[in-house]
This record gives C-alpha cells, structure tokens and sequence, in this order.
C-alpha cells in the first residue's frame, strides 16, 4: 500500500489502528550478518537523503512518525590553511593555554598522565618492541598526549620537548610499517581492527598537532602509511558491510536502497573507519600531498579519500541518523552505541575545524545542525540515565535504560560524544548545548561530580590517553554549568528505534518506564522487540537480562513475547536454531520492520501501541507463520503497567510466552505472582489472560557456558512466564497488571472487563481506572461494556487519533453501562486514547 491522498478518509472510517494492522512493505534481507566478535571496549529535513522511504520514520509513516524538524541553516565555511585543524584551531590556542595552569584542576590531571608518560619514555618503555604499549596504553595515544600538550602548554621549550617526543613515538610507528613485516602488529590488518578503533585517532591528530615540527622527510615517510591505512578502511570487511558499497560512489542513493546494508552505517566499525579515514585525509596540507603514482589505491592523495567521507561514509551514516534511527539513541546499545556517536560525532567535529563544513560542496552530511539526531541525543541520554545513583564502582553512578550485548552492567565514561558535540556547539555559538554538554560530562559520568578527577585521568578509557585531553578542551574552570534537565520534558521518544521514555519527575525518587520497538538488523541488537524496564524507588522492578551474545539475543531474556514459528532453514545451526527453539524474534534477518502504532503522552497516564509481527519472521529463514504479535502498555502513574499482548499463529498447537525478567524468584499463588526487590519493595504481577493462565516463576540459572552467562552486575536473577493451558491455541491473548509497592502494601485488585456487544475489548479494572484494548486491530465501530462498581475513570484505546466520540451512561446491574460511538462530544488523544 503506497502513501496518498485518499488514506486520511479511510482512515477517520476505520480507526487508525485497523488501518496499520494490515499495511505493510515488505523488506527482503540478505544472508545474515557477520557479528563482530569484539570484546569489550576499553536545513536538510527528515527524510532528506533518498532511500530513507522503508525506515521506521520513513516508510511506516502511517504509523507514528518524529515531528517535523527545521534545520537552522549552515554557518559559512573556509578551508583552514594553518594547524592545528582538527578538532583544535590555531585560532583556539591562546585561550587553551590561559587554562592549562595548576589553578585549573582538569590540567592538573592532564599534567599529571603526562608527566607519566614522560618518565616511562625517559626509562625507554616508550616506544616499545611487539604490542608497542606502556601500562595497557597504546604508544599512538601517548604520541597524541604530547601532540596535544604541545599545543597547549604555556612554556615554548615544553611545547618543543613534547612535540619531539610525539614526533619519536610516530616515527617509530611508521618506520616499522614501512618495513612491512607481516609479523608485526601494526602490519596485520591494523587499520581495520580494534586497536584501530580504539586509538586510531591518534595518528591523523598527531600529524596535524605537530605538522610545523615534521620535516618533509617525515611527512614523505608518514603519508605513504595513511595512504595504504586510507585505502584499507575503504574496503574493510571487519564485520558485515563495514564500508560503503559501491565503493566509488559518491552522494548516490543506490548506498542507502538496502534497509540492512545501509543500516551498518551506524556499527561501531564502519564508522571508526570513518572517523579516521577523516583525519588521514584531513591532516596533510595541499603541497605535501601530491598524486602517488605509486599507490595502488583508489585516490592518489589523501585529501581525495575525504571527498568519499563526506560524499559515501557520512552520507550513509547521517541518513541512518536521520531517519531509520532517529530519536537520540544509539542503534547497538549502550556497550557499543555510544562509541559510535561519538565516532560520527568526532567527524564532524573535526570537518568543522577544517573548514569543510559546507553543504553546498558536500551536501546537507556535513552540517551536524542539520541532522535531528543530534537535536534529540542529549534528551534522548539524559532520559537514558537512572533517578537514583547507586554505589559504582567509583561512586554514586546512574543505571542505563539498556539494550543490545552487555558483558558488564555498567554505565561508563561518555566523554567522547560529549566532547565533540560540545565543541562543536562551542564553535556555532550554541551556547545552551554546550552548557547542557558541560553539565552532563561533570555531573552524568560514573561517580558524578565527584568522580570527575578520576575519569579526567582517562582511567576508565585504559588503551587511550583522550579522556583527559577532551575533559580540559571542553570544560572551562571559569564557567558553572546549570542543570539542563529541568527544561527537558518528562517524556521523549525515538522515533527510528521506537524508544519510549517517561518518568514522573528528573528528581532521585522518580518512578521511570522505558518502552522499545525497533528494527535489528546490526552487530550486537537483540530480540527485544516489545520489551521494557519499570523502575521505582530507586531500583529496576523489572527489565530486560543483559548478556553478550546470541544466546541473549533471544527474546526470552528480554520483557517480550515468544511465539513458536516453523522450523527455520537453518536450525542445524547452533545459534539460529536456538532462536527457533525459543520462539524468539530474529535479529540480523527478520522479515521487516516493527512499527510503533500509536503512542500518548499524558499528565497521568501513558501509552504505547506497538506491532512487533515482522521481527517473529524472516524470508531468509523461510519461516512466516507467525501472523500477529502486538503490545498495548498503558502506564497508570506511578505505579501501575497494564499490558495487553495479541499472538497468533497460522498452525494449532504453537506455543506463545510471556516473559518478565525479576530481581528475585516471584512467589506464585494462583494468578498473582508477588516479587521482592533487594530494597524491599514489591512488585505484584496479575494476570488476567489468558484465561486460566499457567504462570511459572524460577531463578535464572546459567547453564555453565560463557554464552548464558549474565552481565557483570545484572539484577534480574529471576524469570516469571506466563502461558496458556495445553492445548495452545491458534490465537492468544495476554493481559496482564504489574504494581510497584513499598514492602508492607497488598495488590490492588484487579478484575477483568470484556464487552458483550459491539467491538470486542477486554480489560482491567483497576484502583478506580477502567483501562480497554480491542482484542484484534481493525475497524472500531462501538464499544459497550459494564464498568464495575468504583470505576471513576475510564481510559479506552485503539480508537482514531483526534476523533470524536459520544458516550452514553446509565445505570444497570452490575454496574453502569457504557456505549462509545463515534459522535462530538468527547475527543481521543494523539494516540487513539479516549478519557473521560
């Protein structure tokens, strides 16, 4: 069904989620990807680049799609002829050195991994033989450190002695490529592995740092080595479609017509091949970089390779920013994803410094401004963040809202994206981001204020010194930044990846949900699909189980649905036929696009329709009977979730599974199934469909394999299922009623409503509320029901957004009797929610 003109009437008729129920695109995968195995790590409008007209944004536009963005327009721009260019001006300079001075305590840190370096370099451990690392710290990100302190400090002979040194430590490096001995570390794909991504920043910046100091023997002997490094990222094959493809191409939609391929734009690897390709490029001036005829490469200049940043790697990585994955958020998860904002954030940093930031030579890519992601990204992190802070590992430390792989539940040092972004709005005047930025980089980071000395010392970064250049180059010690939270809403969603967040307060005693429905299509996303996390009191009631892997991929560690589907092609395989085993949703190689419906925001309430059936299927696996799976949530603030959950299938007999990850086994007795937290609170679950419901509850016991293993530090010990009684029927419905309570509180009753004329709806009565869902997605055309006895409030859902309703009352046995049809009186909400 193609978007026209004559949708909106039909629309009005059916009611908008009958509507999107059976409109879809179909989207047809490739073979799966290759997962990357790495461990852990130390004006344009929407819409604007072609290709973008099948993401959750852009070709589920029928469902609910991010408002409208205007971009400010782009500063003028001239290519920066002197250095230092990237990242840091020449022109930032004076200002820079004025703070590097012992009055300023992120200097003193600066300093201090300075001095360190220089005495191990006075000892001969740097540089050094094999790894060439001193203290788990690459030599490249020492070279960077003294680059850097070259420009900032105040003494001319200390700004000579340490450019010597960087210039040593980079020399060494490039002397030992240039010997090309395929046993040394740095001539076995070095450009395209980790250590690359970790720290390959280090060798585009320190040119640039120390160019005066370099002789033109020097740049003769380095360019050669970025010239084969450029041309190696270009065709990197580290994980799945790790660069752009066709490689050539330059500003050419054929990059973005495959959902998945272009949605690797947004890995953690293809975009630090982006980020240092952009500073080889960048980092040679004109006349120091004339053709080689003796490079086999694409380009025969360096400066060449950043026309394909701007015009394939950038091109492709800000449309998936700006449509697919739209809302703030990063697409992999919190182990990974903010490595890769950060990644594509310390591009444009760094094409703003250059000068380069000019959309009428590059296209709109190159005007960070332009893009809404970055708009979003810092409501999109703050709202990310726990209200309370429990002990960390180095002090009071925010939980994470999280999704994709987690080896350790951990929120870490997020410097880098909070850097970039705040110097670039640093130099665009954005004078409220960069406060906002400054603020979350003291006050967001592990430990909080207090912990800011020890993450200035770039601690937590291990393989790099950068922490502590960027902590000195963004925060000023003259300037107080305010909290930007309380100008922020207390709700945000994602549009890209469906991401819902609310909370009732940014105070520490907030009660907080988070809510998602994406695509998953790259390394290190799961079959999450439909699940959430609901937090009070200070701690997780419940959410998601963080591990690492395809074993936690699968949907039963997350708070979702499995639903049984034919045997997939490949169920030989030990991971793929896991996944078929578990009913689980299928990352990597689902059939299409999940689809958030209909969302409201409200003073009291929230709610969130979402269709997650296409992430239960996969053209590639040739399976497809799973026919339906949807999420209705409604959150009752503050304490109360109500879900209701369609699944069908096309085949008797399949089984369909509701899941919810606990802290602690749920004590089960009947229908209701009681958890304590480790603070003592409660958290009732009530289940009310299907009826005679089979609940289980048990600890989560890993089977003694790394693989199911949890995160370090993860609190869901526990699973709670929910299920129908054999024989399982084709077409199943759940609903359920979860309640957050101090230790000593009851469950609030709840009792089941169903309508005996008209739609079909079924819901929950509950602590005076009345909330309803239509048990199938379609056509609503009246909706009667018997409202119990002390209902004050009804909530109805699935009607059309902004439509009008009469509701008629009157009294009857078992309580009053209610009709809804379509009429003047009363007005639904954005999302279809009708409250009266």
């Amino acid at each position: 069904m193609t978007r026209g003109r004559s949708l909106a009437p039909l629309a009005l008729a059916l009611g908008l989620a009958g509507l999107l129920a059976g409109c879809d695109r179909r989207q047809t995968p490739g073979p799966p990807a290759v997962h990357s195995g790495a461990g852990a790590q130390p004006g344009a409008q929407p819409g604007a680049h072609p290709g973008a007209e099948e993401t959750q944004s852009g070709a589920a536009a029928l469902a609910v799609a991010a408002p409208r963005f205007q971009a400010p327009p782009a500063p003028p721009a001239v290519p920066a002829k002197g250095h230092p260019r990237l990242w840091v001006r020449e022109a930032d300079l004076p200002k820079l050195r004025a703070r590097a001075t012992p009055a300023n305590p992120l200097f003193k840190e600066l300093a201090t991994v300075t001095a360190e370096a220089v005495a191990a370099m006075d000892k001969g451990q740097i540089p050094s033989e094999g790894d060439c690392a001193f203290s788990r710290v690459y030599c490249e990100a020492h070279a960077e450190l003294f680059a850097f302190m070259s420009l900032v400090s105040s003494d001319e002979a200390a700004r000579n002695d340490y450019a010597a040194r960087a210039r040593k430590i980079l020399l060494y490096i490039v002397d030992r490529v240039n010997k090309g001995d395929p046993k040394d570390p740095f001539n076995r794909n070095f450009a395209r592995g980790d250590r690359a991504r970790w720290a390959g920043e280090s060798f585009g910046l320190t040119v640039d740092w120390i160019y005066g100091y370099l002789s033109p023997q020097d740049k003769a002997a380095i360019r050669p080595v970025f010239l084969r490094w450029a041309e190696e990222q270009l065709r990197s094959t580290t994980t799945s479609h790790a660069h752009p493809e066709p490689i050539g191409k330059l500003n050419d939609p054929a990059m973005l017509k495959e959902p998945r391929k272009r949605r690797y734009a947004v890995n953690n690897y293809f975009t630090s091949h982006m980020r240092n390709l952009t500073l080889l490029s960048l980092a040679f001036d004109e006349a120091d970089d004339p053709p080689d005829q003796k490079h086999n490469g694409t380009y025969p200049r360096l400066r060449d390779y950043f026309a394909n940043v701007a015009g394939a790697w950038l091109y492709m990585s800000d449309s998936v920013l700006r449509n697919d994955a739209r809302g703030g958020v990063p697409p992999e998860g919190f182990q990974y994803g903010p490595a890769t904002l950060a990644y594509v954030s310390e591009t444009l940093l760094a094409i703003q410094t250059a000068g380069e930031a000019d959309p009428a030579k590059w296209g709109p890519q190159v005007h960070l401004d332009g893009n809404p992601f970055w708009h979003e990204f810092i409501p999109a992190h703050l709202h990310s963040l726990s209200p309370a802070t429990p002990q960390g590992r180095i002090g009071p430390t925010h939980e994470a809202a999280w999704t994709g792989d987690g080896q350790r539940y951990e929120y870490t040092d997020h410097i880098d994206p909070f850097a970039a972004l705040g110097l670039h709005a640093q130099n665009s005047g954005n004078a409220e981001r960069l406060n906002a930025l400054r603020w979350m980089a003291i006050h967001a980071g592990p430990g909080g204020a207090a912990g800011l000395a020890r993450r200035a010392r770039s601690t937590l970064g291990q393989v790099h010194k950068r922490h502590s250049i960027l902590y000195f180059l963004l925060l000023d010690p003259a300037v107080t930044p305010t909290d930007p939270r309380p100008s922020i809403p207390l709700t945000h969603y994602g549009a890209g990846l469906g991401h819902v967040f609310a909370r009732t307060s940014w105070g520490p005693d907030a009660t907080w949900l988070h809510y998602q429905l994406g695509w998953e299509h790259i390394d290190h996303q799961h079959g999450d699909g439909l699940s959430f996390g609901f937090y009070r009191g200070g701690e997780w009631l419940t959410k998601e189980r963080i591990g690492y892997g395809a074993f936690f991929g699968n949907s039963e560690q997350h708070n979702t649905l499995a639903v049984e589907n034919d045997r997939n092609r490949r169920h030989d395989d030990p991971n793929r036929g896991e996944l078929w085993r578990r009913g689980s949703q299928w990352p990597l190689v689902h059939t299409h696009d999940p689809r958030v419906l209909a969302k409201s925001f409200a003073q009291d309430y929230v709610y969130v329709l979402g269709d997650a059936t296409p992430l239960y299927n996969s053209d590639y696996e040739n399976i497809g009977d799973v026919k339906h799976v949807s999420r209705s949530l409604v959150w009752l603030k503050p304490d109360h979730l109500v879900l209701y959950d369609r699944a069908a299938t096309g085949k008797e007999g399949r089984f369909k599974r509701f899941f919810l990850q606990t802290p602690s086994a749920a004590q089960v007795a009947g229908n209701l199934a009681t958890v304590t937290t480790p603070k003592g609170q409660k958290l009732f679950v009530t289940a009310l469909l299907p009826d005679n419901p089979v609940l289980a509850a048990e600890p989560y016991k890993p089977t003694g394999t790394w693989d199911t293993k949890p995160a370090e530090f993860e609190s869901m010990l526990a699973t709670l299922r929910t299920e129908p009684p054999s024989p399982m029927p084709r077409d199943t419905r759940f609903l359920h009623v979860l309640q957050g309570a101090d230790g000593k509180a009851a469950a609030d009753p709840a009792a089941l409503v169903r309508t005996k004329q008209g739609t079909p709806f079924a819901g929950v009565a509950v602590k005076g509320t009345l909330v309803l869902f239509p048990v199938d997605l379609g056509a609503v055309s009246q909706v009667q029901y018997t409202a119990p006895a002390g209902v004050t409030r009804h909530l109805v859902t699935g009607l059309t957004p902004g439509a009008s309703y009469d509701v008629s009352k009157k009294p009857g046995g078992g309580g009053d009797e209610i009709t809804i049809r379509p009429g003047s009186a009363t007005k639904a909400d954005e999302g279809g929610v009708l409250s009266f």
